[in-house]
């Protein structure tokens, strides 16, 4: 039985990292609020763990609304000055499912271990039970999806 089934690419791809965004919900909550009142649907979303009062929050949109993006960061740093946006635009989302990842251990491994092979710069992980998905830039995707493909027979 193949642990990977499926491979989902998801082209022009915003990633957007706000660094010493202070810790707590309030700030998240605002940030997010303020997307999605902007009608901007994320999709993948990392935290990384307290450093000191500041969390870094990465998250990922439709290059299309970048520029709503922007203007809502400005906005958010209105109220939190310490928030430093980066803003990397152009990437793909490779998505990787299948149902029986939970009872296998090294999926995400050897996914990593095909993306190394193809020299891919990974530049956000997400996952679930039954997903990997890795933010790539545009100029690697091409032989990541090829490589994975082949690792996978998809």
């Amino acid at each position: 039985m193949k642990t990977i089934t499926r491979l989902d690419v998801t082209n022009d791809v915003a990633l957007v990292t706000l660094g010493k965004v202070p810790s707590g919900p309030e700030a998240i909550d605002r940030i997010f609020s303020a997307l999605t009142r902007a009608e901007i649907n994320v999709d993948m979303i990392s935290q990384t763990p307290l450093t000191g009062p500041y969390v870094s929050l990465s998250f990922t949109a439709s290059g299309n609304d970048i520029g709503k993006i922007m203007e809502i960061t400005a906005r958010i740093r209105e109220t939190y000055p310490t928030v430093k946006p980066l803003v990397s635009s152009n990437n793909v989302k490779l998505s990787l499912f299948g149902e029986t990842m939970p009872a296998h251990h090294g999926v995400a491994a050897g996914v990593f271990h095909v993306l190394a092979g193809c020299g891919a710069e990974i530049l956000l992980i997400t996952t679930s039970l039954v997903d990997i998905s890795v933010l790539v830039s545009d100029a690697a995707a091409e032989d990541c999806i090829a490589a994975l493909k082949k690792a996978y027979e998809l």
